[in-house]
């Protein structure tokens, strides 16, 4: 091809045709622009398309992700209600008397209370991916991507306050292990993990629930408890929901 067109140029300026070879060449210079210019949009075209493919399987596996951690959040949801719970059915034996009451439910309403610790615990791998190689920008919708990149702002929110609402709940357990007795808790209950015999102390060991410091501890544990979930883990079920939306709104 480019023999043929040097021979044209050859003929051109053999037979004096100025004026032709300029209008040749001209034509010869727009053919070559145009060629790369093609070049250029096939080059970019690939670009596009390789960036879509990119995005695709990063939403595919940012849908999954996030199905799980809602899927998460509602365990931890349910297990903070169940500590609330838990934590007023104990309240309504507490008080200065405690003549007469049901030791096996007041040791199994403290399992609920005391045993499992309110944690959200999300999958991150995806997320943390995204972030720490720089592929955030492959994300084309902008509220995707502020949602994405506030992620672990959320998380750190959410951790502080299931800290601040395990100490208070560590606060109140303290009671029961210094004026309690444990033994006579694990010999009552069906879910210890261990099996003890009967302790030889009084029956009545569970003084601690007349101490108002106790009850007031308690109930800051409730409201914390409370809070975690209205201030935190319900308004992070909600952007989690917003978030699936987005992705399923950009897969194909």
């Amino acid at each position: 091809m480019i023999s043929f067109f040097r021979k044209i140029r050859h003929k051109l300026l053999a037979g004096n045709r100025v004026t032709r070879y300029l209008a040749y060449a001209i034509g010869e210079i727009l053919l070559v622009v145009i060629g790369i210019l093609i070049a250029l949009q096939v080059n970019n075209w690939n670009e596009n398309r390789k960036q879509q493919e990119a995005e695709q399987r990063l939403l595919k596996a940012l849908l999954e992700e996030f199905e799980s951690n809602l899927d998460i959040l509602d365990k931890a949801i349910a297990l903070n209600d169940s500590n609330i719970s838990s934590s007023l059915t104990l309240a309504n034996f507490t008080g200065p008397s405690l003549e007469n009451f049901d030791e096996k439910k007041l040791s199994e309403s403290m399992v609920g209370v005391f045993k499992f610790d309110p944690l959200y615990i999300p999958n991150r791998g995806t997320i943390d991916e995204i972030i720490n190689s720089g592929r955030l920008s492959i994300l084309s919708d902008p509220a995707l991507r502020k949602a994405i990149s506030s992620w672990k702002a959320d998380l750190e929110f959410i951790k502080n306050q299931e800290s601040y609402v395990v100490a208070r709940r560590d606060l109140a357990h303290e009671f029961f292990l210094k004026y309690g007795n444990f033994r006579r808790h694990l010999n009552l209950i069906e879910e210890s993990l261990v099996e003890v015999t009967p302790s030889r102390f009084p029956n009545n060991d569970f003084k601690f629930l007349e101490n108002q410091e106790f009850e007031s501890q308690l109930f800051l544990f409730i409201v914390a408890s409370k809070g975690l979930s209205v201030g935190f883990y319900l308004p992070q079920k909600e952007k989690i929901q917003s978030i699936i939306e987005l992705i399923k709104q950009g897969l194909k």
